[in-house]
């Protein structure tokens, strides 16, 4: 009989209490924790800046006699994404222009209260349109609303009264005989009426609202006395029957409080900072993390936006000028000596534009209504002066060449 030997694995045995680990798994884990980290980080930086890049950066409203108002939005975009979308304020959307950072215009589809962009590689977007949807009329009132989430301006059409306003103005001025005002972010409403400037009824309203404007600011411990100062003069003028000067000066005296309420809130910010301890990078480190992924995100971008402008194809929405050789105004204003003075300044602006422009480029460069615009291009139209195109849905007038002149 034989004996048969066979080799057994001798196992250790550790001690009782013991652990034991591999230490490939310990080097594996040291080795992903990092990795890990650092695709949270630009995680958290990639949503930092879609959320910068997102939001508007410019609003402005352009309102009209006729209870239109223009839209004008500027954004930046991700010159990575080949389309972007955007809010658009009303529910009907009329003379859509979409622009990049160079002015050429871009492709655009608007669906219910959304655009969406075909960006094509721009690193910015500029956007006009009208919509009827944000003013609306209850007797002579008429009355703007508006949700923003960032600071926006408002101009108001000429001979116009604000007679209400929910929300306290960053800052008015008159421009060209319009009311310009700069609101905050967030929701508001403006309450209007067309009037007579210099009458009584108006002089006395211009009167109370500077008074109470000016009580607000008091009442928040901000001192008016220039402002109070020119009320007084106001209310003399009113009293010896100067209602034209009495309105000027009691308007007036609102721009100085404001004036005076942005001078208290500077030297309330000066002091703030002066008492504020600044805060050393180094003693942060995670902002050098951030700085350094910044960099390199956008350097990316760049590599990437210059390789797709590379290949960017020209839209059908963009001007065609081939072959095309407007004539000169002066050569128009001979040929043609009965036009009108306002006539002469489309014709002009047209000119100076090479020849052709869209009309809403004329309603924001003339501010005027939709309605008044197109007649006056139609007046041009049948004085063989400008000739009307339809290019993707916009409206494109070009003066006529002198061939096609009879």
């Amino acid at each position: 009989m034989y004996q048969e030997y066979g080799m057994t694995e001798i196992q250790e045995v550790l001690p009782e209490g013991m652990l034991f680990v591999r230490i490939n798994c310990i080097l594996t884990t040291m080795i992903r924790a990092p990795v890990v980290a650092a695709c949270f980080l630009l995680l958290t930086l990639s949503s930092f800046v879609q959320y910068a890049i997102g939001s508007p950066k410019i609003l402005d409203f352009t309102m009209y006699a006729d209870g239109t108002t223009h839209v004008f939005y500027q954004t930046d975009v991700d010159p990575q994404s080949p389309d972007f979308t955007l809010n658009v304020y009303g529910n009907s959307i009329e003379n859509l222009v979409v622009q990049d950072e160079n002015g050429t215009l871009l492709s655009s589809k608007i669906n219910a209260n959304t655009v969406t962009v075909a960006t094509l590689g721009a690193s910015a977007i500029k956007v006009d349109y009208d919509t009827p949807d944000l003013i609306s009329k209850n007797g002579k009132t008429w009355s703007f609303h508006v949700n923003s989430p960032i600071d926006y301006s408002i101009l108001l059409p000429k001979n116009t009264v604000i007679v209400g306003m929910s929300a306290s103005p960053l800052n008015m001025q008159i421009v060209d005989d319009q009311s310009l005002i700069s609101l905050p972010s967030g929701s508001s409403d403006i309450d209007y009426i067309f009037g007579v400037l210099g009458t009584s009824q108006t002089a006395t309203l211009a009167i109370q609202k500077a008074q109470d404007f000016i009580n607000t600011l008091n009442s928040t411990g901000v001192k008016t006395p220039m402002a109070l100062a020119k009320l007084e003069e106001a209310r003399s003028d009113f009293n010896q029957g100067k209602y034209s000067d009495a309105e000027s000066l009691a308007n007036s005296a609102k721009n100085i409080a404001l004036q005076e309420q942005q001078t208290a809130i500077s030297k309330s910010s000066t002091n703030s900072s002066n008492n504020h301890t600044p805060v050393s990078p180094s003693d942060n480190p995670s902002i050098y993390f951030l700085i350094v992924g910044i960099v390199v995100a956008g350097v990316a971008g760049i590599i990437i936006m210059k390789k797709t402008r590379s290949n960017k194809i020209i839209t059908s929405n963009e001007i065609s000028t081939n072959d095309y050789i407007p004539p000169e105004k002066e050569v128009i204003y001979k040929l043609k000596p009965e036009l009108r003075q306002d006539d002469k300044e489309i014709i002009a602006f047209i000119s100076e534009k090479g020849g052709q422009v869209y009309e809403s480029e004329l309603r924001k460069k003339f501010l005027m209504p939709r309605t008044t615009m197109w007649r006056a291009v139609k007046r041009l139209e049948r004085e063989d002066v400008v000739e009307i195109e339809k290019v993707d849905q916009q409206n494109l007038i070009k003066l006529r060449k002198m061939e096609d002149k009879k």
